[in-house]
């Protein structure tokens, strides 16, 4: 057995279950025989065992870089995971990062720890929020890789599901 933690002893502090890129909770339910060695393969070290042993991701471990190794290490694959050549978010529905309530600008203190692990720069600081600035996504550029979640101090972000379209104009509108 692994020593690495799993979702039951560690649980999941930031965010809901997130499964791997290139599957889906009915494809993981549907095919995957929690073999568990796409845990160990995950050269980032943010797959963990969840619900019966199945893979979980853990953003507050690192972030993904879709290296696709998991994919590769499971003898499930053809049945757990879709085509590599489409998104690694598609069969979830997309995947981006939000911020929370609990961010420490929303406080009045100054960070952009979330902006400065951001490598596709989709969190942005915009100091014309005063007094400490807000961070503004751009959906478009954000690959969901979870680099911004480890770096929060207050585990403010997440990784989600986007708004539908016509939530998002609404919010923006």
């Amino acid at each position: 057995m692994s020593s690495r933690p799993s979702l039951s002893r560690r649980g999941l502090s930031r965010g809901a279950q997130q499964r791997p890129p290139w599957t889906s909770e009915q494809l993981i339910r549907d095919g995957c025989d929690s073999c568990g060695k796409c845990i160990p393969a995950c050269p980032e070290g943010i797959l963990i065992a969840g619900p019966a042993g199945t893979p979980v991701l853990d953003f507050s471990l690192g972030e993904c870089t879709f290296c696709a190794v998991c994919v590769h290490a499971c003898p499930e694959a053809d049945t757990v995971f879709t085509d590599l050549a489409g998104g690694p978010w598609e069969a979830q529905g997309g995947r981006i990062a939000k911020v929370g309530d609990s961010c420490l600008l929303e406080a009045g203190v100054s960070c952009q720890l979330c902006t400065d692990s951001c490598d596709s720069e989709a969190l942005r600081m915009d100091l014309s929020h005063r007094p400490v600035g807000r961070i503004t996504m751009d959906d478009s550029a954000c690959v969901a890789c979870g680099a911004c979640v480890q770096g929060c101090p207050e585990g403010a972000i997440t990784i989600t599901k986007p708004a539908p379209q016509a939530e998002q104009e609404a919010v923006n509108g």
